[in-house]
């Protein structure tokens, strides 16, 4: 019996500090809520920095479109053997890394 009773007795304690950070969230200006509008600002001598890795992200760009055009003719000619699941598997993984590399730029641009 005293076991169920300390469960609950802490199951009270969760509900009320559930219940009391939702009223000081509701209760909160919403000026307190705002998060401040940053501009980030490219820190000075990494210029080359971001040179490099635009370089890398066009090399890998431009391997994941071989690797797509190869596993697209694998698809081919294991269509004939019975292994198109490893064809269609390198036609994805070439798709992903391609949208991968693409997104990438992007959210090196939103830090940098």
């Amino acid at each position: 019996m005293t076991e169920k009773t300390a469960f609950s007795g802490r199951r009270v304690w969760l509900v009320a500090a559930g219940v009391l950070a939702a009223v000081l969230v509701l209760l909160m200006p919403e000026s307190a809520l705002a998060l401040p509008d940053l501009d980030p600002e490219q820190p000075p001598g990494t210029e080359g920095f971001t040179t490099v890795l635009n370089w890398i992200v066009w090399g890998v760009i431009i391997l994941g479109l071989a690797g797509f055009l190869c596993s697209a003719g694998y698809l081919a000619f294991a269509s004939f053997t019975g292994r198109e699941i490893q064809g269609f598997k390198g036609l994805i993984i070439a798709i992903i890394v391609c949208i991968l590399a693409s997104a990438a730029g992007a959210i090196v641009a939103v830090f940098i």
